[in-house]
């Protein structure tokens, strides 16, 4: 299992299987290939299976939401190719089930940012 935390509203928590926890920081590093800050963030999250994005300082915090929110939204619109469709479990099942995953994401993601 993997999660992301936008506040202590558990209503704003995304839990998922873990590979979809990581893909969608995977996907999010390709898209922001310049971007070490965020890479690093991820890369300790993975190592945790977590981020607790409300934690982080709030320009950071910010960035990540705004990251996940784009990434998200343009896998689901076709704008933006994931790297799952490159994994060896990436069948059309799975596609399915980590698109079903981001649009549950974009659902807990507070408009107002991380609180």
């Amino acid at each position: 299992m993997g999660a992301i935390t936008f506040s202590k509203n558990p209503e704003e928590s995304w839990v998922v299987a873990g590979w979809a926890f990581r893909q969608i920081l995977d996907d999010i590093v390709r898209q922001y290939p310049a971007d070490s800050e965020m890479a690093i963030e991820f890369e300790e999250a993975k190592a945790i299976s977590g981020l607790i994005v409300y934690k982080l300082k709030p320009d950071t915090a910010a960035k990540i939401t705004t990251a996940l929110r784009e990434v998200a939204t343009g896998i689901l619109s076709g704008m933006i190719r994931s790297g799952i469709v490159n994994q060896t479990y990436g069948d059309e099942r799975t596609v399915q089930e980590y698109r079903k995953g981001l649009q549950q994401l974009l659902e807990v993601i507070p408009s107002t940012g991380p609180r």
